[in-house]
This record gives structure tokens, sequence and C-alpha cells, in this order.
């Protein structure tokens, strides 16, 4: 558990990586655009009313004064950013934080086989093994059993891998979607990648947009509208080639694609770990996010 002060500590290194992100560029962007407009605003006023804004340098400085405040106060780190749809009525929320302390629905990325076993197979520290330590209380053996339970509908699709040494061997379809919990907080677990012999994890953005497209169909059918967080899954130890922006993106894409064919849910929140800032841009994805929200 982490202490306040501890907690203070953390929210000033976040500002500190998102101030980085904006960068003197951004921030000296909207400043000329602000400044400009200023600008243009009151040289017409002092053409007519010169004796009362003949301002001269202190005027000129106090401008450039005011222009910067009103830029970085425009551009300052914010924890997270909102966007609705058009239609429906959801809306899609990018967020710097925690998946297990968003209330409401959550979405945990798994393999084709929905390993558990911490330590070689499943580390420790990914969000499905702070699954089972967090809401399971480490208790694997329920979990395997809730798991088994929720796969009874897919049994005929399953294949026995033979091979595997290590972890479960029944293989289900990519985009297998089981929802664990209950009704006022569902656990859902999606398929996006192959776990090889090797115990590495393969896939690709076909995969994950299959698994992503499965998983907006569960949600619309077990989910009751209630808000649901999803990490950036396939970013970690799954090999897809892709950066975690690009996936990030695919997440945000693919609720939209689903949303627009219908209602999914009234909120999605696209958790970002704050430790994950050095690989993503916030600001890009919230101009992304701006305009795939159509």
């Amino acid at each position: 558990m982490y202490t306040r002060p501890r907690i203070k500590a953390l929210e000033a290194m976040v500002y500190l990586q998102l101030l980085t992100q904006i960068g003197f560029r951004r921030i000296g962007s909207s400043f000329l655009s602000i400044f400009g407009l200023l600008w243009l605003l009151i040289e017409p006023g002092a053409f007519f009313f010169p004796q009362y804004l003949n301002f001269g340098w202190i005027g000129y400085f106090g401008l450039v004064a005011l222009s910067l405040a009103i830029a970085v106060v425009q551009n300052f780190p914010r924890m997270s950013v909102c966007q609705a749809l058009s239609s429906p009525n959801s809306v899609v929320e990018i967020k710097l934080g925690d998946l297990f302390d968003e209330p409401g629905h959550l979405v945990i990325g798994a393999n084709d086989v929905f390993d558990t076993e911490l330590g070689e197979v499943i580390k420790p520290s990914s969000v499905q093994g702070q699954f089972l330590t967090r809401i399971y209380g480490d208790d694997r053996t329920r979990l395997d059993a809730d798991i088994e339970a929720a796969l009874q509908t897919y049994q005929a699709q399953r294949t026995k891998e033979p091979n595997k040494q290590k972890g479960k061997f029944w293989r289900y379809p990519i985009g297998t979607t089981i929802a664990l919990g209950s009704p006022d907080k569902r656990y859902f677990w999606t398929a996006y990648g192959y776990m090889g012999n090797d115990l590495k994890v393969q896939s690709n953005a076909d995969e994950i947009w299959n698994s992503l497209s499965h998983l907006w169909e569960e949600v619309r059918r077990r989910g009751h509208g209630i808000d649901v967080a999803i990490p950036v899954i396939g970013a970690d130890l799954a090999r897809t080639n892709l950066p975690r922006m690009a996936l990030a993106k695919l997440i945000i894409l693919s609720f939209v694609v689903a949303s627009k064919k219908e209602f999914v849910t009234r909120k999605l929140t696209l958790v970002i770990y704050p430790r994950d800032l050095d690989s993503t841009d916030f600001y890009v994805l919230e101009d992304f996010l701006k305009s795939a929200c159509f």
C-alpha cells in the first residue's frame, strides 16, 4: 500500500512526464495563436482610441505575459480526457491510473489457453497476475474453477495441445471471451494471443481486432450498459510488432466502430499506467480521440 506522501510524489512525477510530453513546441504554438488573436483585437482599438490603449512597453510585455499564461493553462497536464460519440450516447475516456481502481466492469487480456500460473507462465506484475492477487487473493484454484465454468460454452471449439509442458493445454479460438464476477462487477477475459509451447505469447493486429470485436459483443450482451475500463492489451509480453500507441488507437477505434453498429456501454475508459508514459504520448492520443469519436 502506498502512503499519502508517496502517492503525492507519484502524481508529481506523472505531471512532470506530461509536461515533458507537451514540450515547448505545443505551448509555443498556443502562445503565438493567442498573442496574435489578442494583438488583432487590440490593434484596431488603438487606432481609434489611442489615448486609452497606448500602453507602451509595459502594455506589450503585459500582453506577452497574458498570452503565455493562457497558453500554459490551456496545455496544463490533465490526468484524463473524455470525448462523447455523436451517436450512440457513449463516452470514451483516456485516463492515467490503475485499472483495478476503476469502478464498473474491467477487461483482462488473456492468452488462448487462459493460463493463470504465476511465475514463468504469467508475470506477477501483468494485469492477469494482478487480477489473481488483488481480486482472487492468490487463490488460483478458485480462479481456475470459475474460468473453466465460464468456458463450458466453448468446449466444442477447443483443441488439446499435447506438447505444452507448463500451464494449461486446452486451446480456445482467438476472440473467446468470458465474463467472471457478478452482474454489477464483471471481469471480461478475452483471448487475444497464442501461447506458444515456449511460453511466449504471439499476436497481431488482426487477432487483437478480432478479440476486441468479440469482447464488445460480450460486453453488449452481459454488461447492462455499465461503464467498462480496459488496459492497453497486447502491449507487454505479447509479440504483436505494434507499439503501445498503435494498440491504444486500435482499442479506441474498435470500440467506436462497434458502438456505431449497436450500443455497447455508456462509457469506455482506456487506462494508461503512469509507468507507461515513456512509450505513450498522452496528447497525441487525445488528438486521435477527438478525431475518432465522430
